[in-house]
């Protein structure tokens, strides 16, 4: 907040991996916004905008990333209807680069419809296709 405050431009990316400050950090940008919107350290806009555009900028990238006719296809498609339900449910995901699906993430979800049982304290299943 100090460096930001003094007009310094600070960036955020996921290299934590377990590291002093996050020890059971795994590597993902997204988390690392999360951590710092939950810590207070930044609003959920500001914390995305540490990992995204700011984080392009320090590594000498065009930023933003645009969503334009013959602009590179590089997104990240997160379910959310703001920044912050984004970074809540960024756990399911779709990585998008040079127009290419490189990686896809994606969590199930299930409930037990009526008293528990059992049956309801199984494993969700999932199935390819």
């Amino acid at each position: 907040r100090e460096l930001a405050a003094a007009g310094v431009e600070v960036a955020a990316g996921g290299g934590a991996l377990r590291s002093a400050a996050n020890p059971v950090g795994r590597g993902d940008p997204l988390e690392a916004a999360f951590l710092l919107a939950t810590r207070g350290e930044r609003a959920p806009l500001a914390a995305y905008a540490a990992v995204s555009a700011r984080a392009r900028a320090a590594l000498g990238l065009p930023a933003p990333a645009e969503v334009a006719v013959g602009a590179p296809a590089e997104l990240l498609a997160v379910r959310g209807e703001s920044v912050a339900e984004a970074l809540s449910l960024g756990y399911s995901r779709v990585v998008v680069h040079r127009g290419r699906i490189v990686a896809r993430t994606s969590a199930v979800r299930e409930y037990a419809a009526g008293p528990p049982s059992q049956a309801s304290l199984e494993l969700p299943r999932q199935q390819a296709g």
